[in-house]
């Protein structure tokens, strides 16, 4: 037998058996939408309100997606924004001259990495005489607000390697600008308020910068949609285009979801629907432009009816906005205070305490029409006293099997990708009796936390010579089942109430 020890001498060594599945993030969630600032067809990580508004700008009528974020952000915690926009422009840059007025010292810009729009046209910077001589004050206003302040700034050829250089102290700490030393030689500014403009935000964005290229490495990078395609490069559990309700748009987020098979499509009805025209327009017959021709029909998406309207406390004015931003802000705290196998509905864990009120609220008849026959839409629907709550939580499978609900959809999502993510280590190891205890191993203990957690109702795990042939063995195959009987949620509590004689026998009457 091979041996690395061949001299004397006292060797240790090390054998870890300890490998397990690990906790999974479960609520990631992938947005495309346009908005007033920030880059363009970029991946960036969003964690809390206050940086998606620093780093895109504040929601509007135009660009709605970023209500949707906000409301995710209430409960979730890891967002990827991209931006698109068809046509846009940055701000002009400002030059500023010595305090002589004879030559171009500085001049102002709003760096690519922030990003173009007309978000720029409401900043300024103001450039005042510092306290000690020879330095100023340069502090940056967005909307008449400061919001960024840098004392003791210094200018000038002999001023270059001081901390407090003017390049030095603002370019690498601000949010808002960048700035250029146009003549080294100069020593000093004229003092006054500069103010952006000319930055745009373009036209709407079309189906096709938000679809999207998959590029062509290295020469192209992937833009819109296809930023979320490669489940290796990005991992998200949600995906969605708050908003937009086109076919081709829905279309591609469906396959984009499909094809990773580890996320959920989030789908919109579009604005100003009634429950006819929203059942038709999910089923292929609405009729408009832009509307799918084919019913949508898949296990990896789901589609939320009707808009909500909100309180916009910045533009102090109530605003529509999409239901999938709730809908993703609810299967978030879903996990928090559950799991994914549970149901992000229901008055337990689907109460939106935001919602002022519904573009409808659907009766009882509407929602057994939009919920039964085939249809599978998930509706908002305002209760007496109550308040707001998703009622409804299916996949857009129309063949009724377990995974037309979307919480055996998500446990499906969360066991593939925690197995094959623990798994992996397994590849190219030998293909014998101990690997195959090995897989085991790290299966069974998953599926019996779930079973723990109201996930599964019961499980088997095989990986044995029995479904390892010696030709798939032969050909490096190893195959594990896993087989589930996943939980199924209670939608509907039936209470029968039997009237007995006095004297009968209530066990007579049990079924």
């Amino acid at each position: 037998m091979p041996s690395a020890f061949v001299s004397p001498g006292a060797y240790t060594l090390e054998r870890d058996f300890s490998l397990y599945v690990p906790s999974l993030a479960t609520a990631i969630y992938g947005i495309v939408l346009t908005a007033s600032k920030g880059p363009i067809n970029e991946r960036v990580l969003i964690t809390d309100e206050g940086a998606l508004r620093s780093r895109f700008g504040n929601p509007s009528a135009t660009h709605l997606g970023l209500h949707a974020a906000i409301r995710y952000l209430r409960h979730g915690e890891q967002l990827w924004v991209v931006r698109v926009g068809t046509y846009y422009a940055y701000a002009d840059d400002l030059p500023v001259l010595n305090e002589a007025g004879t030559a171009t010292a500085i001049t102002l810009t709003i760096p690519e990495d922030i990003g173009p729009g007309t978000w720029a046209n409401s900043v300024a910077v103001v450039i005042a005489a510092g306290v000690e001589a020879g330095t100023y004050n340069i502090s940056v206003t967005d909307g008449g607000f400061t919001v960024e302040k840098y004392d003791r700034i210094k200018i000038g050829p002999t001023e270059v390697d001081d901390q407090n250089y003017i390049t030095t102290r603002i370019n690498s700490k601000s949010n808002y600008i960048s700035i250029t030393v146009d003549d080294a030689t100069q020593a000093t500014l004229t003092t006054g308020t500069y103010s952006f403009s000319g930055g745009l935000d373009g036209a709407p964005a079309t189906n096709g910068a938000i679809i999207g290229s998959v590029g062509a490495p290295p020469v192209t990078e992937p833009t819109g949609l296809q930023l979320f395609r490669n489940p290796e490069a990005i991992d998200i559990n949600l995906l969605g285009v708050p908003g937009n309700s086109e076919a081709a748009v829905i279309a591609e987020i469906i396959t984009i979801c499909e094809e990773r098979a580890d996320c959920l499509g989030l789908i919109d009805v579009p604005i100003g629907k009634s429950v006819q025209q929203a059942v038709d327009w999910h089923n292929g017959i609405g009729g408009g432009a832009g509307e799918p021709l084919v019913a949508l029909d898949s296990s990896y998406a789901a589609a939320y009816y009707p808009w909500a309207q909100v309180f916009d406390s910045l533009a102090n004015t109530n605003v529509y906005i999409p239901p999938t931003g709730h809908a993703a802000g609810q299967i978030a705290y879903n996990d928090q205070v559950a799991a994914p196998w549970y149901s992000p509905a229901g008055f337990v864990r689907g109460r939106l305490p935001d919602v002022l009120q519904l573009e409808h609220s659907p009766t009882q008849g509407e929602r057994d029409y939009m919920y039964g026959n085939g249809n599978s839409l998930n509706m908002m629907v305002s209760f007496a006293g109550r308040g707001t709550v998703i009622w409804g939580a299916r996949t857009l499978q129309r063949l009724p099997t377990a995974v037309d609900h979307i919480n055996v959809r998500r446990l499906l999502l969360y066991m593939r990708k925690a197995i094959a993510s623990t798994t992996l280590i397994l590849v190219h190891e030998p293909n014998d009796e101990d690997t195959r205890r090995r897989f085991r191993n790290l299966v069974e203990p998953l599926c019996e936390t779930i079973k723990s957690e109201r996930g599964i109702f019961d499980f088997q795990v095989v990986c044995d010579e029995g479904n390892n042939p010696a030709a798939d063995v032969a050909d490096g195959i190893l195959t594990g089942y896993i087989m589930i009987q996943p939980t199924i949620t209670a939608e509907k509590i039936i209470s029968r109430f039997v009237l007995l004689p006095q004297g009968a026998s209530f066990e007579e009457f049990l079924d």
